[in-house]
């Protein structure tokens, strides 16, 4: 991030970060890379490489991750699954993973989605 600062052993903390974020998170070329970040992830995610994420695709992700909890993926591909038709597009996953990353909204639907940024 080009105004993303360091603490004073020059490491990017959490709270940096999340200060760059809030500092950025309208600028046109932070959500392009945002954007750019959620095509890869995407990608990643889409295991079948069908165009779509299907329930069992993203919950690998969150396996992976350690959360075995799979009420948790369900309860969070539910919110991604905005026409609700089982799968997440590629749209539905940019609009959600950009809103997590830059929106104050206190009530986003997508809030915790994938965990506050910081706690």
């Amino acid at each position: 991030m080009k105004s993303t600062e360091c603490d004073d052993n020059g490491l990017l903390t959490p709270s940096i970060l999340v200060e760059s974020v809030k500092q950025l998170k309208n600028d046109p070329e932070f959500k392009e890379a945002v954007l750019l970040m959620c095509t890869q992830i995407y990608k990643i995610l889409d295991v079948n490489g069908d165009g779509v994420l299907q329930e069992e695709e993203f919950a690998r992700s969150f396996a992976s991750a350690g959360l075995q909890d799979t009420g948790i993926a369900r309860r969070a591909f539910d919110e991604l699954d905005i026409s609700r038709d089982g799968k997440v597009s590629p749209e539905e996953f940019a609009s959600a993973l950009v809103e997590y990353h830059t929106s104050d909204d206190e009530n986003s639907r997508y809030r915790n989605i994938w965990g506050p940024l910081v706690e």
